[in-house]
C-alpha cells in the first residue's frame, strides 16, 4: 500500500527553554524535540499550523511525516509522540516526535467505527453496548489503517463482535492477545421497576408501623379496661358499708 508522506521542513533549534518558545512564536513556529531511533534527541522548530492540520486529519496522530532539516539534505520519518496545549489560549505550544523506521513494524491504536443498525436493535428492542472504541494494531508505518469498520446490521439480540472477528488488511495484526474479548454487544435493555410496583412496595412498608401502632393502643385500652371494674367494685363496697 503506497502512501504519500507529508513532508515538512523543520529547523534545528539552538535556543531552549522559554526563550525558544518566544523566538519560535515570532515566525509562526513552535519548539519540538525528535526522539528515538537509537539517536540523541534533536531540538527543532516546526510550523504549528502544519502540525495542527495533521492532528485534525483523518489519520491524526497516526500520520507518518517526513521531516526535512532546513539547510541540509537530512530527512527522517517521524510520528507525533506528544503535544502540549496552552490551557488559557488553547493553542499548541510544544510537540514531541518519535523517529520511525519504515521497514520495522510498530504498534499504534486506531479507532473503531460502528456502522449500520443491527437487527437486534431494529426488531428485537435491543441496545448497542460498545465495549471498545479503539484497538491496538501492529504493522509497518506505511500500512497503518485510518480506522477499522464494524458492520452492526446482521447482529441479533444476544450476539456480539469479538476481537477475532475484526477484519484487517494483509500485513496488519491485531495486537490483542485474547481474541474472545467483545468489541460490541447487542444487549437486552435494562429492566426498570414500574412506577406502580414501586408505589405499592412503598405503601406496604408504610402500613407496617400503623399495625404496630394499633397493637399498642389496643394493649393500652385493655389495661385501662382492667383498671375500671376494679375501681367500680371498691366504690360499691364503700357504699354498702356506709
Amino acid at each position: 500500500m503506497a502512501e504519500q508522506f507529508i513532508e515538512i521542513e523543520v529547523e534545528r533549534r539552538e535556543v531552549i527553554g522559554k526563550q525558544a518558545r518566544k523566538q519560535a512564536a515570532k515566525v509562526g513556529m513552535i519548539p519540538g524535540v525528535v526522539y528515538g531511533g537509537g539517536k540523541e534527541p534533536v531540538p527543532i522548530a516546526v510550523d504549528s499550523k502544519r502540525i495542527i492540520a495533521i492532528l485534525r486529519s483523518e489519520k491524526g496522530a497516526n500520520s507518518v511525516l517526513l521531516f526535512s532539516m532546513k539547510g541540509t539534505k537530512q530527512q527522517r520519518h517521524v510520528m507525533v509522540k506528544d503535544i502540549q496545549i496552552n490551557p488559557v489560549t488553547n493553542t499548541l505550544i510544544h510537540a514531541d516526535f518519535k523517529r520511525v523506521e519504515m521497514d520495522k513494524k510498530i504498534r499504534v491504536k486506531v479507532p473503531i467505527i460502528f456502522e449500520g443498525t443491527s437487527y437486534g436493535v431494529k426488531n428485537q428492542g435491543g441496545i448497542v453496548d460498545m465495549i471498545m472504541r479503539e484497538i491496538e494494531v501492529e504493522c509497518l508505518p506505511a500500512n497503518i489503517p485510518d480506522r477499522l469498520h464494524v458492520d452492526l446490521t446482521p447482529l441479533k439480540l444476544g450476539e456480539s463482535v469479538k476481537v477475532g472477528d475484526l477484519k484487517v488488511a494483509e500485513g496488519i495484526r491485531i495486537a490483542v492477545e485474547d481474541h474472545h474479548l467483545s468489541v460490541v454487544n447487542i444487549s437486552a435493555p435494562r429492566v426498570e421497576v414500574a412506577p406502580a410496583a414501586a408505589e405499592e412496595a412503598v405503601g406496604e412498608e408504610a402500613q407496617e408501623p400503623e399495625v404496630i401502632g394499633r397493637g399498642k393502643k389496643a394493649e393500652e385500652g385493655e389495661a385501662e379496661g382492667k383498671g375500671k371494674p376494679e375501681a367500680k367494685g371498691k366504690s360499691e363496697a364503700k357504699g354498702k358499708k356506709e
